[in-house]
């Protein structure tokens, strides 16, 4: 039987499940004999190792072109349930090693905080920082784009149906340039008085479900603004955002124009969310970011774009 993307993103998850289970029984073996975790032993946690299983899925299916809008929504949902609900179910080692300590925006706020506090940065926060980037290297914005469940969740809610008109695409220079202000707002505030911005507009601290009152309108006011804008927290705020954009400056694999093939139909930037197609047409190094969504591949009716 040929297979879809969908039984690809089926078969991650029992691999996912068996692989906890193992890890549950292994923790289980090892119990007594704790240690402080260097900086590859961070990279053994669930949430790293099945983040990297599920980015590796989705470099393989975007290679091969099976990424359609149901993949696409299947595995967003994989990725939310993953990150934020695993933890909370009763899966001993296996639920802890899933839990968003840190989360991606406190890699990078938490760090600068720590040096501006006189102090050295944990291992677990360069860890997991590495572990980012190499993945966003490997495969253009693959953690962004296949981890990230404040990502994953964004682009579930903008598919709910509304008028064209209301769908928003907001210029990559205006998105790119409020993102970087609040960086640099962060950087100046925090060092000049001790504060950190980023700290009332974090949404994965809702993803700890404490449900803290300081939380809830960061969360709010993302998925809202989802309805209309693809990815709003990526691209005007998010810090993580910031930093994999750069990185996707070396990315190995990105999606690529043959333009022998391209009859300039411009259905791909017609029917994408993401700010992204135009430049990849135009040829541009550098260009928006790409959350490697797949979008702009399954439409072209001339398979002229391809994630390669």
């Amino acid at each position: 039987m040929k297979k879809t993307g969908s039984h690809y993103i089926l078969i991650s998850i029992s691999m996912i499940l068996l692989l906890g289970l193992f890890a549950q029984v292994a923790g289980m073996a090892e119990e007594g004999t704790r240690r402080a975790p260097s900086f590859f032993d961070i990279w053994t946690l669930p949430r790293v190792w099945v983040g990297a299983l599920l980015a590796l899925i989705g470099l393989f299916l975007l290679m091969r072109n099976k990424v359609s809008k149901n993949v696409r929504l299947l595995s967003m949902l994989v990725v939310f349930f993953a990150f934020s609900i695993v933890a909370l179910l009763p899966l001993g080692n296996f639920a802890r090693g899933m839990g968003l300590h840190p989360s991606p925006m406190c890699v990078i706020e938490k760090s600068f905080m720590f040096l501006e506090m006189g102090r050295g940065i944990p291992v677990i926060f360069l860890s997991i920082f590495v572990f980012m980037i190499v993945f966003t290297i490997i495969g253009n914005k693959l953690f962004c784009g296949w981890n990230c469940p404040i990502g994953a969740i964004q682009e579930i809610i903008h598919r709910i149906p509304l008028p064209r008109k209301y769908k928003i695409k907001l210029p990559f220079k205006v998105t790119n340039g409020i993102r970087i202000i609040f960086f640099f707002a962060f950087i100046v505030l925090l060092f000049a008085l001790g504060f950190s911005i980023y700290a009332y507009m974090n949404p994965f601290e809702f993803l700890h479900w404490s449900l803290e009152w300081m939380v809830i309108p960061a969360f709010l006011v993302t998925f809202i603004a989802a309805l209309f804008i693809f990815r709003p927290f990526c691209y005007l705020i998010c810090p993580v955002g910031l930093v994999t954009w750069l990185a996707e400056h070396l990315a190995i694999t990105r999606v690529r124009l043959d333009k022998n093939a391209c009859t300039d139909c411009m259905l791909c930037v017609q029917e994408s969310p993401c700010p992204a197609v135009q430049a990849i047409l135009d040829g541009k190094r550098s260009r928006p970011d790409c959350h490697a969504c797949g979008a702009c591949i399954e439409v072209c009716p001339e398979n002229a774009l391809r994630f390669k």
